[in-house]
């Protein structure tokens, strides 16, 4: 099983990193129809190829996914479409 962990610094305030980051998980959903959920200030992603959590804290955003068999496989580019999806929800400055 492969694993995707990616970690950010940002300097946004609480309200607005939640809000880019549910848009960030509506996103998701919508593209791979996993399922995302909020437990205080980690989203939860479950998926049949890809469970993982992304955590919000005051002074970073951390992403760990455990991919399955088959994206296992194509883990360099999943990496890659989470990070610009995070780059675009984000912004590279923050």
């Amino acid at each position: 099983m492969s694993r995707i962990s990616i970690r950010r610094p940002h300097k946004l305030g609480h309200a607005e990193l939640r809000s880019r980051v549910s848009h960030l998980a509506e996103r998701l959903s919508e593209k791979y129809g996993a399922d995302c959920t909020w437990d205080g200030d980690v989203v939860h992603i479950d998926h049949s190829n890809v469970t993982g959590t992304v955590t919000v804290s005051k002074s970073e955003i951390v992403i760990d996914a455990k991919l399955g068999f088959f994206l296992g496989m194509f883990s360099h580019r999943v990496e890659e479409e989470i990070t610009k999806i995070l780059d675009e929800e984000l912004g590279r400055k923050i």
